[in-house]
């Protein structure tokens, strides 16, 4: 939990001295004798940057490297971590502030590259690899540059293989110019789910179950499937149940929750017992604030929460799979009381949060101008069990593929300026977490008040149902877009925006 008046920035690097501090130095003595007006005995023995230029140093580090890890206290597991941590360290910056981050790779004969999640940055510092850049080799450093245009609750994560899966993701906060609420404590929550096995064979044993059982399509029959992979337990930043996070409050002070869902294929079911929660943001942006009990949070979503404090007591909180296979847990208490979780079910509240609730706090109505409307069929094939969209198998085209002018199979092309409106129908047992990089989309509930329709960059999308979306083509460069399970992704379900000129 962190303090209103804590102002600490983790992955921040210490001062280090200048290289080659004496050659520079007599560099700009020499210089000074040259110059008029500039003394030697003002020059002392560093060097004067005037003279002698330097690259600006990063304001955050991030390696990352292999490192054993129990979490629950069952397995070790060879995972995959930043600063040997997991989650990695939180990222804390301020809007407007202009950010250079340098990513080292230490892992054994592995490419790596971080994408920052939800962050309005140039295409070329995405992080998506062989779309915004070529992903770094082992022993290479990679830095980013980007300024912050926004302010929220935001995450970071490698986009490369299934490192996600493994470890490499962390939170990054972003404090706006001028903090509107007021509260108390903030405490940042990130849902991950975790497995013992080897996540590379997740999808070969899929495959193979597929094929033994004979399933020929994804197409929706019946009722929904909430999951297909299985876990060993889940966690709340980076602690599984056995030894919870705990946050402390007086009653009656207000704490302001940010949480993640950095899940690779877990959609979770949030709540706080005894409490209920007012969201104020969604996805990074602000929104009229709406109370409720409990919501679902897709893989890649984020929502802001403020809890005022009941009285003294001990309050678990809850994050439960949406298959109700497990729960990540964490303690909300007064300092008065001993921290204690119950780990019985959730007993959910009957106020659950929908996308219609959501309005912005401004008119999101998109300039007037040219339209683009495109149709994605969100789809996949079980007995191979591949995902895709349009029957298109990211990266290489499905020879069944539909082929008509609003399913096309090529990379989707936009034009600068336009007002790009996607309807999305989900063809599929399963639920998606569908995610734009690059720019926040306006999502086009039903029900929901047109001017001030809420801004997101990712949306679940569920069975049989079909979702539609619109956003303003002003961020040129080449863009990914894709389901957020991770092994969706991984299996095909995933498209690329490209602007033409």
């Amino acid at each position: 939990m962190t303090d209103r008046n804590d102002d600490s920035r983790a992955g921040n690097e210490p001062s280090r001295r200048d290289l080659f501090r004496a050659g520079a130095a007599g560099l700009t003595v020499a210089a000074a004798a040259a110059v008029p007006g500039l003394a030697q005995g003002e020059v002392g023995t560093q060097a004067d940057p005037r003279y002698v230029p330097r690259p600006q140093r990063p304001d955050v580090t991030l390696t990352i490297d292999h490192t054993p890890l129990n979490p629950d206290g069952k397995k070790e597991v060879n995972a995959n971590t930043i600063n040997g941590v997991y989650p990695g360290p939180e990222i804390r910056v301020r809007e407007g502030q202009q950010v250079r981050i340098r990513l080292k790779n230490y892992l054994r004969d592995q490419y790596t590259l971080i994408h920052w999640h939800g962050l309005l940055v140039p295409a070329v510092m995405d992080g998506v690899p062989y779309i915004a850049a070529d992903p770094i080799h082992t022993q290479e450093v990679f830095v980013y540059e980007y300024p912050i245009l926004q302010s929220g609750t935001y995450w970071y994560h490698s986009h490369y293989a299934l490192q996600e899966q493994l470890g490499v993701a962390g939170p990054f906060i972003i404090e706006p110019k001028r903090e509107p609420l007021q509260y108390d404590h903030e405490f940042v929550v990130f849902l991950t789910d975790w497995m013992h096995s080897d996540p590379y064979q997740v999808i070969p044993n899929l495959r193979k179950a597929a094929a033994k059982k004979g399933d020929e399509t994804m197409e929706m029959e019946g009722g929904a499937d909430f999951s297909d992979v299985k876990y060993d337990a889940f966690l709340m930043n980076g602690a599984a149940n056995n030894d919870p996070r705990k946050v402390s409050a007086r009653p009656g002070d207000r704490i302001r929750f940010r949480i993640i869902n950095g899940g690779t294929s877990t959609f979770f079911r949030f709540m706080i017992d005894g409490h209920p929660l007012t969201i104020t943001h969604a996805d990074g942006p602000a929104v009229q604030p709406v109370e409720v009990d409990n919501m679902l949070i897709g893989m890649g979503e984020t929502y802001d929460a403020l809890v005022t404090m009941g009285p003294s007591g001990s309050y678990t909180i809850r994050a439960e799979a949406q298959d109700g296979s497990g729960q990540a847990i964490g303690i909300l208490h007064t300092p008065d009381v001993k921290a204690t979780a119950d780990l019985s079910k959730p007993k959910w509240g009957p106020r659950l949060l929908s996308y219609a609730q959501l309005r912005s706090l401004e008119p999101t109505t998109p300039p007037v101008g040219a339209r683009s409307d495109l149709h994605l069929d969100l789809t996949g094939d079980m007995s191979k069990y591949t995902w895709s969209i349009n029957g298109f198998v990211y990266p290489s085209a499905d020879p069944k593929a539909i082929a008509r002018p609003d399913h096309p199979t090529e990379p989707l092309e936009i034009q600068f300026g336009h007002r790009v409106i996607i309807s999305m129908k989900n063809r599929t047992k399963m639920w998606h977490p569908m995610h734009l990089h690059g720019h926040f989309f306006r999502l086009l509930s039903p029900g929901a008040h047109d001017e001030f329709r809420p801004l997101k960059h990712t949306v679940n999308v569920p069975p049989g149902e079909t979702v539609r979306f619109e956003f303003a083509a002003d961020n040129p460069g080449r863009w990914f877009f894709h389901c957020h399970n991770l092994y969706h992704v991984d299996a095909g379900m995933a498209r690329e925006f490209i602007y033409k000129i």
